[in-house]
């Protein structure tokens, strides 16, 4: 394929940055150079769709530079209207330009790489930007087949027809007065979750500024594309889109506004069709992923219709005071995809959101009730302690003061509790962190949550030991020490999530995939106060206080009151040896301490020959000695060192031969001045070490064989007298292990280079003032090498 070439003028840096974004850069025309028009193969092809059509669409973009837009484009060179790419090259198959990708937040959620993508977003919208504010051509097209990847759409008999907003109307608007909780409804998707998640959304004005960015408008800035923010696996990610949408005789089909001139809902959805794949994805759904993919929350669901409601009281009794959002629904097993209105006002497939609790003393005597409030302002409960229900004649005005009958937010209402959990089905809580509590002001009345946030992974033979079932290996998971203090407090209450990392994009093929998640969860020990870790003998003989049920599910959740007291969290797979990243996240309400459980990297026990068993020193270790004077150099090379420890294996403790790299390795420990050689005075001290060691790794060859399991590692180094930290002790595992196999051979090397490396850092130490590396540095550049 020939070269891409600029048009007038564009700078090599455009054209890199433009490279990055993956986007399709004026092509030559296929007519006069017999090229294909560049396609990006994550896009469906044009040719697989079938029964629609697009209401007017480019076939590439054309670049120029600001002062010569307008004019006529060079010769040979694509034009950005589709008529045009229709009539004079009808051979070539209409590409599209590829949408922009997910673009991850720079610097983890933070509010600068917010800014850094939106300076993106800025510089892309003045590359494209148009003559005439509303008389543009697309840009960043999407193909039709992005609507249905493998059913037909709905009114496959009448295609659906893609068109910008200025075609469905005459003055099109991003956001109308603001975002408000009456502006979405469904369309034909039926995707309701995701309706229930936006509208709860809009209750929290900073949380839908942040997912749908208000600098956007249908003025002098625009440009053709817009630009959503959703959380995923602990970031921001910023998905930009084109501005078409599937429409049916002039009509929006999917998630759309009440207001026909404003649009910011159905660019949301497409912007979450684009994240998850195709818009056929949203058929199918659940108000919890959607929840934490606009919120960035824990979100934690509950079923009102199997669950105790004394435990239901709790939770929203412990839930509403704090910084969460509670979400009841009503859904029904059938017809689960329209909103039914119930003979008691209620609106089924719709969020209502939990606002209050409140108990009441009346002559039917006290009652607990809960305020809920109808985002779309419309669907009121209109039976007992409703607006006009008898019930609150019975109470005095200084209580109806109080509980704000006369003055409330509209689409708020009381009912009892009994009712609540009587007619809803569902309860999602979506608990909030302390940053995003800070920025929301609506928040503000709640009390806030504290949060630890770790990123972490489980990899086979070093921390992926599997649920508490396999006591062998279950302690080897990453553990996180809960410590909440005794002074002053009778609970905390504590709520632990693990989101295990998934993937969005999807296509036909890798649609099995998505159901490959590890059925993941955690469990939670109760711990002596001086307990350092979680050892194999004590999770044997002792239960955890909880273990999440297993599940497929990307997150698990648990919220829990705990009383002060030292406690243990440790997530982990249902089977052992599965690998995955994850993110744990514990937020609490009250002052706690929470660490990961590591070690430090020290030798805290010296080998030498005074240490030695008496026997050996006087007698096998002067024997060696002798025989070592008599028949052998001042100074051994590795090969001579190699052939005498063969002769003594069997008098000694080597009881397999070792290999020539383990005694020049050996040898190293010694080796001062960097002869290659070790004196025969030292060979008795490097004796008595390795059999010091060997001895550390019998007690976990429990075969005999040489070999042990790599879970062990950690253990048996501390018998043999070394401390690793987490790091090391995976980069341990992967230099040294085999199949989670850690041979004797390999338990010895791990060793010497452990020793090497704090002998080179205690040396550079001495001799440099400011020593420019760790400890931990050192160690991981000796033992990987």
């Amino acid at each position: 394929m020939r070269e891409t070439e600029v048009v007038w003028g564009v700078s090599v840096t455009l054209v890199v940055m433009m490279s990055l974004l993956d986007l399709t850069i004026c092509i030559k025309c296929p007519e006069h150079h017999g090229e294909k028009p560049a396609h990006d193969p994550l896009l469906p092809r044009p040719s697989d769709a079938s029964g629609m059509s697009s209401g007017g669409g480019a076939a590439c973009l054309w670049l120029l530079p600001t002062s010569v837009r307008g004019g006529t484009p060079p010769k040979g060179w694509l034009t950005t209207g589709a008529q045009n790419y229709s009539t004079k090259h009808k051979g070539v198959p209409q590409a599209c330009l590829p949408s922009l990708r997910l673009f991850p937040a720079l610097s983890k959620g933070s509010v600068s790489s917010w800014k850094r993508m939106g300076e993106l977003y800025y510089c892309l919208s003045e590359i494209i930007e148009q003559p005439s504010p509303l008389s543009g051509h697309n840009h960043l097209g999407c193909q039709n087949t992005h609507i249905m990847y493998q059913n037909k759409p709905p009114f496959c008999a009448n295609p659906i027809v893609l068109l910008k907003q200025y075609e469905i109307c005459a003055r099109p608007k991003f956001i109308a007065d603001g975002a408000t909780r009456f502006d979405v409804e469904q369309g034909e998707l039926g995707d309701t979750w995701l309706v229930q998640a936006v509208s709860t959304l809009t209750l929290t004005p900073k949380f839908l500024d942040r997912v749908v960015p208000p600098d956007q408008a249908f003025d002098h800035t625009y440009c053709g594309i817009f630009r959503f923010r959703f959380w995923h696996f602990g970031d921001w990610v910023e998905v930009i889109i084109d501005d078409r949408l599937p429409t049916f005789k002039g009509r929006l089909v999917y998630l759309h506004s009440t207001d026909p001139s404003e649009f910011w809902a159905a660019l949301l959805e497409k912007a979450y069709a684009k994240l998850y794949g195709t818009y056929e994805t949203l058929t199918q759904g659940f108000t919890t992923r959607a929840l934490q993919d606009l919120t960035g929350g824990i979100v934690q669901s509950f079923s009102l219709t199997v669950q105790d409601k004394l435990l239901t009281y709790q939770v929203l009794n412990s839930a509403v005071p704090r910084s969460t959002l509670l979400v009841a629904s009503i859904n029904l097993e059938k017809d689960n995809k329209r909103n039914l209105r119930l003979r008691n006002g209620l609106v089924t497939q719709h969020a209502y959101s939990v606002t209050g609790l409140a108990r009441v003393r009346s002559k039917l005597g006290e009652t607990p009730l809960v305020r809920l409030r109808n985002p779309w302002g419309r669907g009121e409960w209109n039976g007992p302690w409703s607006e006009r229900s008898w019930e609150w004649d019975s109470l005095s005005e200084r209580d109806k003061e109080l509980l704000s009958v006369r003055v409330r937010n509209e689409g708020e209402f009381w009912m009892s509790f009994d009712d609540f959990a009587r007619h809803f089905s569902h309860l999602d809580l979506v608990h909030v962190g302390p940053d995003d509590w800070m920025n929301e002001p609506a928040l503000h009345s709640k009390k806030p949550w504290r949060a630890v946030l770790a990123r972490r992974r489980w990899r086979s033979g070093y921390n992926a030991g599997g649920g508490p079932t396999f006591t062998e290996t279950t302690a080897m998971n990453p553990q996180f020490h809960v410590q909440i203090p005794r002074a002053g407090l009778s609970k905390c209450h504590v709520v632990v999530s693990v989101v295990q990392q998934y993937d969005t994009a999807m296509s036909a093929q890798d649609n099995k995939k998505r159901h490959q998640l590890h059925p993941i969860g955690f469990a939670v020990y109760e711990i002596p106060a001086n307990m350092t870790r979680l050892t194999t003998a004590f999770v044997t003989e002792h239960v955890p206080m909880d273990v999440t049920a297993h599940s497929h599910a990307r997150e698990t959740v648990t919220f829990f009151t705990l009383p002060p007291g030292d406690y243990m969290v440790v997530p982990h797979t249902q089977q052992p040896n599965c690998e995955a990243k994850f993110l744990l996240r514990i937020l609490t309400d009250e002052q706690s301490n929470i660490w990961e459980v590591n070690e430090d990297n020290m030798v805290f026990r010296s080998i030498s020959l005074e240490r030695l068993d008496e026997g050996m020193k006087k007698k096998e270790g002067r024997t060696v000695l002798l025989k070592l004077l008599n028949k052998y150099p001042p100074e051994l090379d590795p090969q001579a060192l190699h052939k005498f420890l063969k002769h003594i294996g069997k008098v000694t403790f080597l009881v397999e031969k070792p290999t020539l790299d383990l005694v020049k390795a050996m040898i190293m420990l010694r080796d001062y001045n960097i002869s290659g050689k070790v004196a025969i005075s030292d060979i008795p001290a490097l004796l008595v070490m390795l059999q010091f060691w060997r001895t550390a790794f019998l007690k976990f060859d429990r075969s005999h064989s040489g070999k042990t399991s790599s879970y062990h590692l950690r253990p048996a180094l501390w018998e043999a007298g070394v401390t690793v930290s987490n790091k090391v002790l995976e980069c341990l595992v992967l230099r040294f292990a085999k199949s989670r196999i850690l041979t004797s051979e390999a338990f010895l090397m791990s060793l010497v280079r452990l020793h090497l490396a704090h002998e080179r850092f205690h040396s550079i130490d001495t001799k440099m003032k400011g020593n420019p590396l760790s400890l931990e540095e050192m160690i991981l550049m000796t033992a990987y090498s």
